[in-house]
């Protein structure tokens, strides 16, 4: 395996690797020279230049985003090297997992990524609450995405690393921007924002999104109707105000709802499952399957509606020491999905027993409420050592409800049409964290960064079924305390290039499954993981405008969660400790601007490979069909959703059409390959899958005048279907070929 690895490093460092890293960031000096403007980041929760971060880091803007046709987060997501998209079905239930780690994911548990907006944590809960949503995107600044853990500055959850989330502002101009799309599935997209100033010393801003998409790519075969319809709607309001030339507070308010399919309503039915029934009773009877991935033969079409609140304080000042920020968070969320199709989802549907059809259905709701804050003061710019020191809470209140329903002729799945489960979960967690700053000489700085942090859990969680209550956990705590500490060594090339070593940790918490059966509740608490991390790094910009980074890692990460079937009649899945693993890989990105004819290209290209395996000792208990269960033996085998390469390539050209029109066209493309999609995938177990290998290629082409934008887009042009996951028996594929226009209007700013 070491040499398989190795041959495709080599391929992945001839590609290196970049996004755009910000729109056309290029300009020339008065000697002639092309420079590279500045792109400003808070990796180190201050703002710093790209180039003088000692950390993997990818930048994506706005006008990235726009120019790409970027639409839910797999788009985004696509656009960061070494990183992936864990999808489960909806799209709520999307995970990002970055270098390898995060393969262990349930609906209601931590994700290994750190979900932050604005420089704050806002992931938690299952509705929506492990990734991002497209108000979280809508008005995007930026995102930037740190690779490797960042336990230290960034804490809850940062394994495999983090993504922030910026959006704009209000700041002193007055603008307006309106936005209307189109796209060959009937969907329509409006769009506005109007950023006002409000005197001398504030602003407002104000914006909101309208999607409604009513047509689909997945027919029902019973009734000709498309069954992946939308709808979402976003709005956002904030209010700046300037206190005094030093502080500036910031207040926003958000809602967001959505409507969208369900699990059984995406899902291609692949697997049946078979009631062995004696001849007098007809023979054996399978489960019907779909047709293909996108037929659906359901009795029924499940949806999931979504609606949050969000409220987000921010307050920075200057207090002649160091600069003080406050940011809190503030956020309801109310999910429900209902008329799911319970009975095509496990595989039954059509299963007949003396005249008694199996047709269930399940129904669940969430009251999720989160409140945190975080409290920090960091050194200034021209201070001669940096510093930072801080402090965070965090709370939130789940309470889940699912409920099942429906007849069958079969005694377990009669008796699962009559379960209900209801579990709550609290979460306290406090942290204090820091970093210094030393100059071990003109070129050479170590820097040292550490958190320590205090998770609490409370659980409770029934279950009652055929009118019994079944499983009562009563009243169920954990804690858990962990020092995450991190040290950086950079040397300064020159000035817009450095070399750097770096170490860190990250550290996800333990927690509580649900859903688990009578045979398996001794599985219902789980313990945290802990990532180590090892990297060394080359990163700047070229005389000649080039920005580019490459980066080698190696991660050891102890008490591994992975998610495991322990049956295929329901929907018993379970995290458990599965023991370490090392995972190592190459990443790298590179990108630029160069002069063709009248009007510029603007290029980048990403690319990584990673690999890993599971230590002597690992095993995984899981179903190996119905309710048999096997224990299989991980020891070397390769870590689940670790991929040989994931590369993206993007290229568009700027001119002038007329004298008062300008032109762009160009494309992207993305790609990934090799690797598995669960713990079991590098075994001898016929559990084990692997992941389907895709090439994506995206266009887009459009002309400008100096108020207005008109394009059209044409996403995934060679219509390529591959599987994203597989969850109980039910594949689940990515969105086929579509095309689009769009027409944006800027007045101001």
């Amino acid at each position: 395996m070491r040499k398989v690895f190795w041959g495709k490093t080599a391929v992945a460092a001839m590609m290196m690797a970049g996004g755009f890293q910000g729109a056309l960031a290029q300009a020339t000096d008065e000697d002639g020279i092309r420079v590279v403007e500045e792109i400003i980041v808070t990796a180190r929760k201050t703002d710093e230049r790209l180039e003088d971060v000692p950390a993997g880091i990818s930048v994506l803007t706005g006008d990235d985003a726009d120019l790409l046709a970027l639409d839910g987060v797999a788009d985004y997501i696509r656009q960061v090297p070494n990183a992936i998209l864990i999808n489960a079905g909806p799209e709520y239930l999307s995970d990002i997992s970055i270098r390898g780690q995060g393969g262990g994911r349930q609906g209601f548990s931590e994700s290994t990524t750190g979900i932050y907006r604005n420089g704050i944590y806002i992931a938690g809960g299952g509705f929506g609450g492990r990734s991002f949503n497209r108000l979280d995107f809508f008005d995007l600044k930026t995102i930037e995405t740190y690779r490797g853990p960042q336990g230290a500055l960034y804490g809850r959850n940062a394994v495999g690393g983090a993504v922030n989330v910026i959006n704009n502002k209000p700041d002193d101009d007055l603008s307006f921007e309106l936005k209307a799309g189109y796209d060959d599935v009937e969907r329509h997209e409006v769009s506005g924002i109007a950023n006002i100033p409000l005197g001398e010393n504030a602003a407002a801003r104000f914006g909101a999104f309208y999607i409604d998409q009513n047509d689909g790519f997945i027919t029902d075969q019973n009734t000709g109707e498309t069954v992946d319809q939308q709808e979402y709607f976003g709005v956002r309001g904030a209010l700046r105000a300037d206190f005094s030339p030093s502080t500036t507070a910031t207040v926003t308010l958000e809602h967001y709802d959505s409507t969208a399919p369900g699990f059984s309503a995406l899902g291609q039915r692949i697997t049946p499952n078979t009631v062995a029934l004696p001849a007098f009773l007809g023979g054996p009877q399978s489960g019907d399957l779909d047709p293909g991935p996108f037929e659906a033969i359901d009795s029924r079409v499940g949806e999931v509606e979504i609606e949050e609140t969000s409220i987000f304080a921010e307050l920075e000042s200057d207090w002649g020491i160091g600069d003080l920020t406050a940011i809190f968070v503030y956020k309801q969320r109310d999910g429900n999905r209902f008329n799911e199709d319970l009975d095509s989802f496990l595989g039954f549907q059509g299963v007949d027993i003396l005249g008694i059809t199996t047709d269930l259905t399940v129904a669940q709701t969430e009251d999720f409420e989160r409140f945190g804050g975080e409290i920090r003061l960091a050194s200034k710019p021209e201070s001669n050592r940096r510093w930072l020191i801080g402090a965070d809470f965090q709370t939130f209140d789940d309470i889940v409800v699912t409920a099942n329903d429906g007849t069958s002729g079969l005694g377990g799945l009669a008796a699962l049409a009559t379960r209900e489960e209801n579990f709550t979960e609290e979460l306290t967690s406090f942290s204090a964290f820091g970093l210094i700053g030393f100059d071990l000489s003109e070129r050479l700085d170590l820097t040292l960064e550490a958190r320590l942090q205090n998770d609490s859990k409370d659980f409770v969680y029934t279950r009652d079924q055929s009118g019994a209550i079944v499983i009562d956990t009563g009243d169920l705590d954990d804690s858990w305390t962990r020092f995450l500490p991190a040290a950086t060594l950079s040397y300064d090339m020159n000035d817009d290039q450095i070399v750097f070593l770096r170490a860190a940790s990250g550290y996800r918490p333990g927690g509580f499954n649900t859903g688990v059966d009578t045979t398996s509740v001794d599985l219902i608490p789980y313990d945290p993981e802990t990532a180590y991390s090892f990297e060394a790094g080359w990163k700047g910009t070229t005389d000649g405008g080039v920005r580019f980074g490459l980066n080698a890692f190696y991660v050891i990460t102890d008490d591994v969660q992975a998610v495991s079937t322990l049956s295929t009649m329901d929907t018993t899945t379970a995290l458990q400790n599965i023991g370490d693993t090392d995972i190592y890989g190459l990443e790298g990105e590179i990108s630029g601007v160069v002069d063709a004819g009248s009007g510029r290209i603007r290029w980048g290209v990403s690319a990584a490979t990673t690999q890993g395996s599971f230590a002597d000792g690992a095993v995984i208990t899981t179903s190996g069909g119905g309710n048999m269960v096997e224990v299989i033996d991980l020891s070397g085998a390769r870590v689940n959703r670790t991929r040989d390469y994931v590369a993206s390539a993007n290229a568009f050209y700027f001119g002038p059409l007329t004298s008062s029109l300008d032109w762009f066209g160009g494309g992207s493309i993305q790609a990934e390959g090799g690797g598995f999609e669960n713990a079991s995938g590098d075994t001898s177990s016929a559990t084990g899958r692997e992941l389907e290998d895709f090439f994506l290629v995206d266009v887009r082409i459009g002309i400008r005048g100096e108020t207005w934008t008109f394009s059209i887009f044409g996403k995934n042009l060679t219509d390529e279907v591959y599987r994203v996951q597989t969850v109980l028996g039910n594949a689940y594929y990515n969105e086929p070929q579509k095309f689009g226009a769009e027409f944006k209007l800027r007045f101001g700013g």
